[in-house]
């Protein structure tokens, strides 16, 4: 039995779940009892011939094995439910935690790693919680009930299966100290792999030229083998542990039913209680079986605690107010009233070790009503306005204030030069915001230039979209996210060169959505390609660190 204070909190911030999860799975033991009880019955009855009890009995059991179906499905279902609410809040707060400065910006960080942590290891973390932490608090209700009914009946009976069960709970908690380093080796081993694996994938195209794909090869495969090693270590580790608690079961059924026979041999007990003695021995390591079993299940998610921990998933951050305010949804205030104007005043930002500023002193002013656009050379510190105006720096000086108070991140949607698109339908990737009625869909895909082409697409709204998008064209995948971010509907709209990979005339298209987009909210956005911009009437020069109205 392996206790994990910090799982257990995590289920415990769910006490109903939690609490419908345990019950379900206690009344399911007790139709186990209850079920050998009248087997026990029915055979007592068999041997005295009395077959209208015996009909009983068999009309019992049958009533009994529908009522434990009928509960299992229940309580596989809250089991379900328990874990789906642990594992999305485990991972919000895991995105949370990531989605800051020190973390984005942090070069040793290895994507692949964070991965497997958000991925593999949460699932993992959902079986545990989900599984073993209400098998354990089974075993503690209903182990005891099962063990005094034995003493009743037999008290040598009685004192061995306690005694088995005693042995079979603390036996393999001597192999724990090994079993959690083998684990986290295990872990280790895993994410290593997750990383170098993604790493070699982004840059194939980069090994290739340097002809390094052998050395990447062998650097694969080292992991690889270092992985199965450790695997396997865990295994026979696991094995050892298995051996010890099956002997301490098979050990105390067996004593248990040598006493049995023992009565049954002398005469000092009726036919049932014989039975009952043999039936109940067996009933009582059911918790202790689906205990061995259900640690199988979230083993990978407790070798990956240490990993979550380091990321921040197990411990709720404390936010500032200004990042937990909800997020508007009708391009308005969450005062209620659309905002007028985005101000930022004597901003600058130094990266650390850099000798100066990328943006020095900055002042800018964008405004509901009109499109602004901020261009520049490559370097020049665009892309780290945003990452402040996003919040995911911190300036060293200035301030950034919507209307007079300061700038949220729920204020502001983006749309990337690189968007994210994940796998599912069309309807899911513009829907990650909360569901969105037909009509809306329908009004963000057509400012955004995307309609006719999903409505080309045999499913419509409904098509299947690849993993990252790439079933989709760059400029579709774009336009996408910008109907993604209409739809969400913040005050503040951030737009990263949403013109990059369109022709001519649809990036006209984009830039009067943009213009329209304007009329209900702050629009800044960032371009290289000056002759899109020709309608823009506020177009600004980023320049070492300060901006200068545009005169193209």
């Amino acid at each position: 039995m392996m206790i994990v204070p910090l799982l257990w909190r995590e289920a415990a911030r769910f006490p109903a779940a939690l609490a419908r999860s345990v019950a379900l799975l206690v009344l399911v033991f007790l139709t186990h009892v209850g079920q050998a009880v009248a087997v026990a019955w029915s055979m007592s009855a068999v041997l005295r011939g009395q077959a209208q009890d015996v009909l009983l009995a068999l009309s019992l059991i049958l009533g009994i094995a529908l009522l434990r179906l009928l509960l299992s499905l229940a309580q596989a279902s809250a089991a379900a439910r328990l874990g789906g609410r642990v594992r999305q809040a485990v991972r919000r707060r895991a995105m949370g935690a990531a989605l800051v400065p020190e973390r984005l910006h942090d070069t040793a960080a290895r994507d692949g790693s964070m991965r497997a942590s958000l991925g593999d290891g949460v699932d993992g973390i959902d079986a545990y919680v989900s599984k073993y932490v209400p098998a354990i608090v089974q075993l503690l209700l209903t182990c005891p009930i099962v063990v005094i009914a034995l003493l009743v009946l037999s008290p040598w009976a009685g004192l061995c299966v306690a005694a088995g069960v005693v042995f079979a709970l603390v036996g393999p908690m001597a192999w724990k100290r090994v079993m959690a380093r083998r684990g986290l080796d295990h872990w280790d081993s895993y994410e290593a792999l997750s990383a170098d694996l993604l790493e070699s994938l982004r840059g194939m195209a980069t090994l290739r030229t340097l002809g390094d794909v052998s050395g990447t090869r062998e650097r694969l495969d080292h992991r690889s083998e270092a992985l199965r090693r450790a695997t396997e270590r865990v295994m026979r580790v696991s094995l050892g542990e298995t051996s010890v608690t099956d002997a301490a079961v098979q050990g105390g059924a067996v004593a248990a039913a040598a006493v049995a026979i023992a009565h049954a041999v002398t005469g000092q007990a009726p036919a049932l209680e014989v039975y009952l003695i043999l039936l109940l021995s067996s009933e009582a390591f059911r918790p202790v079986r689906d205990l061995s079993r259900h640690w199988h299940a979230g083993f990978l998610g407790l070798t990956a605690v240490p990993g979550l921990q380091r990321l921040g998933a197990l411990t709720e951050r404390s936010v500032s107010p200004e990042h937990t305010a909800a997020a508007p949804g009708d391009g308005r205030t969450a005062e209620g009233r659309p905002a007028d104007a985005l101000r930022v005043t004597g901003l600058s930002f130094r990266y650390p070790g850099a000798p100066g500023d990328v943006v020095h002193d900055l002042d800018l002013t964008a405004r509901r009503g009109s499109l602004t656009a901020i261009v520049g050379a490559s370097g020049a510190g665009k892309s780290t306005l945003f990452d402040l105006l996003l919040g995911f720096l911190t300036p060293r000086t200035g301030s950034i204030d919507l209307d007079g108070r300061p700038l949220r991140t729920s204020d502001v949607a983006v749309v990337s030069q690189r968007p994210v698109l994940f796998t599912g339908t069309i309807r899911d990737n513009l829907a990650v915001t909360g569901a969105a009625a037909e009509a809306d869909l329908v009004e963000a895909c057509g400012d955004a230039g995307i309609l006719d082409e999903i409505r080309c697409f045999p499913r419509g709204f409904d098509t299947e979209v690849t993993e990252a998008g790439t079933s989709l064209s760059g400029g579709q995948r774009q336009r996408l996210a910008l109907a993604r971010a209409l739809l969400a509907r913040r005050p503040v709209l951030l737009v990263d060169e949403p013109t990059s990979a369109l022709d001519a005339d649809r990036s006209a298209d984009v830039i009067r959505t943009l213009h329209r987009v304007a009329r209900d909210r702050v629009v800044l956005m960032i371009s290289h390609r000056s002759e899109t911009l020709t309608a823009v009437p506020d177009v600004l020069s980023l320049d070492s660190g300060h901006l200068y109205r545009s005169t193209s």
